[in-house]
Order: structure tokens, then C-alpha cells, then sequence
């Protein structure tokens, strides 16, 4: 899927050397309609472009995060804290951010979060390893829907 989202950069695509065989070749144009097709959540939205789009300045992922807290907010209909949303910033920190070396370790999870090690290990640790895992699921999905409408095109 990234060799498509890739399409969606006109700088590093050579249309030229896009094999396309007998059904022509597959242009940013057919990405973006697919992208539209798609019907993509709110969530997933955010982790795309944070993710495979590569939009993931420290800006956006602080907008993203209060984007995702409060549509985990609105779907749980569940009591959520500041607690809540500085895991789902770590989350999307660790999913979007870090080299490919870094080891989501307490203190590593400390110093991008800002508080003590201490408190990851009682408080935020389980609720961080959640919601990265929900946020990876929530990129397959998109994942899944986006290829889906990618292969109804060619």
C-alpha cells in the first residue's frame, strides 16, 4: 500500500517507469479516489496521514491525539482522563515518531511523555500497550479499506 500512498508525491514518482501492462498505470488521481472511496474514520484518517503519509510533526500529532482521545471518548462512552490521552500521545509517538532502534521501554516512555518512570509503571504502561494496539488495528482497517478500493480501480 505505501508504493501507492508513494503515488501521492509528485517529486519522487517517474510516471515514465510506472509499468501499467494493458490497463494503463496507476496515477496519484486513481490513489486520491480511492483515499475518497474509501470511507475512512475519523481515527483512521489521522493514523494515515500520520503514518504512511508521513504528516507527523509533533504539531500534528498533538492535534491527532485530541482528535483520537475524543472519538475514544465519544464510541466508549466511558469515563477517560488526562491519563488517557497523554497514552494515546505515547501510542502515537512510538507508532509514528521513533527510530526503527527505539525499545518502548518505562523510561524511554517517560521522557516522551514527561513524567517519571514511576508512574509509567503503575499508571500508564497497560493503558499505553492498549491503545497501541487499538491504533494498530485501526491502520490495518484502513489498510484493508484503502487496498480494497485501490484493487476496484485497476
Amino acid at each position: 500500500m505505501e508504493n501507492y500512498l508513494r503515488l501521492l508525491n509528485p517529486k519522487t514518482t517517474n510516471f515514465d517507469a510506472i509499468g501499467g501492462g494493458s490497463h494503463g498505470a496507476m496515477t496519484s488521481q486513481d490513489v486520491c479516489v480511492a483515499l475518497s472511496y474509501a470511507r475512512l474514520t475519523p481515527v483512521q484518517n489521522h493514523l494515515i496521514e500520520l503514518c504512511a503519509l508521513n504528516r507527523n510533526s509533533m504539531e500534528q500529532i498533538k492535534v491527532s491525539t485530541q482528535v483520537i482521545y475524543g472519538e475514544f471518548v465519544r464510541t466508549q462512552k466511558a469515563e477517560m482522563s488526562q491519563e488517557h490521552e497523554l497514552s494515546i500521545f505515547v501510542a502515537l509517538i512510538e507508532l509514528c515518531k521513533v527510530p526503527a532502534n527505539y525499545s518502548p521501554s518505562e523510561r524511554n516512555r517517560a521522557v516522551i511523555a514527561g513524567v517519571s518512570r514511576m508512574q509509567i509503571q503503575r499508571k500508564l504502561g497497560q493503558k499505553i500497550n492498549y491503545f497501541k494496539e487499538q491504533l494498530q488495528d485501526e491502520i490495518e482497517i484502513a489498510s484493508e479499506k484503502i487496498k480494497h478500493q485501490l484493487n476496484k480501480s485497476t
